[in-house]
């Protein structure tokens, strides 16, 4: 087998140069849908959801019946894990075991993705914490 080296500075020809192209362009999109008041110094958790969603939308090489992700995990069950747009602000829920009798029963936050390991939940910057909490009922704005 031959070894075939790519035009240099033409990246339409390298099949990686390619990916990195769509990866990149699909991360900037997801990057300018985000809330105004999203904090911009936590874009490096919204990767793992653009990584998500473009092996979603890309087919397999495999199988181009296939979704790449499919090809590698299975069919991906959107009732089980629900995704949203990145960086929506949202009111995530305090549940009443973990809040005083008349305090307030939401505290804002940001939804950064899917939690792949729960059932129905989300992955959400907390404010008031600056952490990343697992919650399974938020409120969307």
């Amino acid at each position: 087998r031959r070894l075939s080296i790519s035009t240099p500075h033409v990246h339409r020809r390298n099949a990686a140069e390619r990916a990195i192209r769509t990866y990149k362009n699909h991360f900037i999109a997801g990057l300018c849908s985000v809330d105004k008041d999203f904090p911009l110094h936590l874009w490096d958790r919204l990767l793992p959801q653009a990584e998500l969603t473009l092996n979603l939308l890309r087919g397999s090489r495999l199988n181009p019946k296939l979704s790449s992700w499919s090809q590698l995990n299975g069919t991906y069950d959107f009732n089980c894990t629900p995704i949203a747009p990145p960086g929506i602000r949202v009111l995530v829920h305090n549940k009443p075991t973990k809040r005083d009798s008349w305090a307030a029963h939401a505290i804002d936050g940001w939804y950064i993705g899917p939690a792949l390991e729960s059932y129905r939940c989300y992955k959400i910057w907390i404010n008031e914490t600056q952490t990343t909490r697992t919650c399974d009922t938020v409120h969307w704005f």
